[in-house]
């Protein structure tokens, strides 16, 4: 038995030795910006030893970074998921199905406000509880959520980097402006009471359906 638990104890502490190794940061590590880990397909993120994160872990003291990225790679996905769930909720509201789009949209506001604060988008949260309050033909809401987005500050550089955005992908739409989608409430209140399909084009200066700010 003393055998026995001088050897649990040798392999406690080389486990704890082994727990305590310092840990780097991500750049030291070799982590790439997310977005060059984004475009791998989750096999190739996850099940491959030479471009996810095993070929961070692998390396010592890199757990920590390799941990972060998973948890990088997973949100960042998750949101591209959220942004087909809203579209998807745009065109069943859009088809007369208000019910399973108002279902769809309060999930969607709940996996937003669910992100990490310095992610987490409130212009977005506003402007889908607005629309659900649209939804809902609850006026008083709609123009409270109405005031509360316009009055989100704009982020620093916003101007710049839409500019440079559209002039490089979308050369051809006008740019949207901040707060983003405000028109679109906007035009949900002036055409308050018609169907979503209608008030959703209720906006003035109309861009049509500019990528992204839908």
């Amino acid at each position: 038995m003393k055998h026995l638990i001088a050897v649990a104890t040798l392999v406690l502490a080389a486990m704890s030795a082994h727990a305590q190794t310092p840990q780097k940061p991500a750049a030291e590590c070799g982590v790439e910006p997310l977005g060059r880990y984004t475009k791998l397909t989750f096999d190739e993120f996850d099940q491959t030893l030479g471009g996810g994160w095993r070929v961070i872990s692998k390396k010592d003291g890199c757990e920590t970074a390799a941990a972060d990225l998973i948890a990088g790679y997973r949100e960042e996905m998750a949101q591209h998921q959220a942004k087909l769930e809203w579209h998807e909720a745009q065109v069943r509201a859009a088809g007369g199905d208000t019910a399973k789009a108002i279902e769809l949209f309060r999930s969607n506001v709940a996996f937003e406000k669910s992100v990490r604060e310095e992610r987490r988008s409130q212009d977005g949260i506003l402007y889908g509880e607005a629309t659900i309050a649209f939804l809902e033909n609850d006026r008083a809401t709609l123009e409270a959520k109405r005031a509360q987005l316009a009055a989100i500050p704009k982020p620093d550089g916003f101007d710049e980097a839409v500019a440079k955005a559209y002039k490089d992908k979308f050369p051809n739409l006008k740019p949207p402006t901040w707060p983003l989608n405000l028109e679109v409430v906007d035009g949900l209140i002036r055409c308050f009471g018609k169907p979503y399909s209608e008030a959703y084009g209720c906006r003035t200066g109309n861009r049509g359906d500019a990528p992204g700010v839908q």
